[in-house]
């Protein structure tokens, strides 16, 4: 059977098992040898959805998106809720715990004020060679509006995370 294809596809059975087990194996080929994308970059205003690319060389075009490496998303999103229950506390006193999850860096101060001290973290992504930098917490405003923000955010990357990278 195999050493006569011609007799064997003469079949229109035979073709269709044929051209269904191609069609099978063509799939599972292409499912080993692609790649997962290896950043996702997320909207600072979160008016527009995320977007998971291979390679930041387009940044361009995405003038207000903060590239995070898909594999530390998990981690980011701690250190993310690290910092609301930091923002959420009643007294902030002390200094701010600066943090590094992946390319990107979180850098924080803490500014004593009459009104009470205000946190300030500076996100800044370095990675292939392009820098990104973003206020995450701005100390001109209260620490609750920051951690509403924080939140929100956190919601918005959890809800623009791929099912597969959960």
């Amino acid at each position: 059977m195999l050493l006569y294809p011609g007799r064997f596809l003469a079949n229109t059975k035979n073709i269709y098992f044929f051209m269904k087990y191609l069609f099978i194996l063509v799939l599972i080929c292409t499912a080993f040898i692609t790649k997962a994308q290896k950043y996702m970059l997320l909207d600072e205003t979160i008016s527009e959805p995320a977007v998971y690319t291979n390679n930041l060389s387009e940044m361009g075009k995405y003038r207000k998106y903060f590239p995070v490496e898909v594999k530390y998303l998990p981690q980011f999103l701690e250190v993310l809720q690290k910092i609301v229950n930091r923002l959420d506390e009643k007294s902030v006193t002390g200094n701010t715990k600066n943090f590094q999850v992946g390319c990107a860096q979180f850098s924080g101060r803490v500014f004593p004020l009459a009104s009470g001290e205000r946190i300030d973290y500076i996100l800044t992504s370095d990675c292939e060679g392009i820098k990104v930098v973003m206020h995450l917490c701005d100390a001109k405003l209260t620490n609750a509006n920051n951690a509403y923000f924080v939140k929100t955010w956190i919601k918005f990357i959890r809800s623009n995370i791929k099912r597969k990278v959960k």
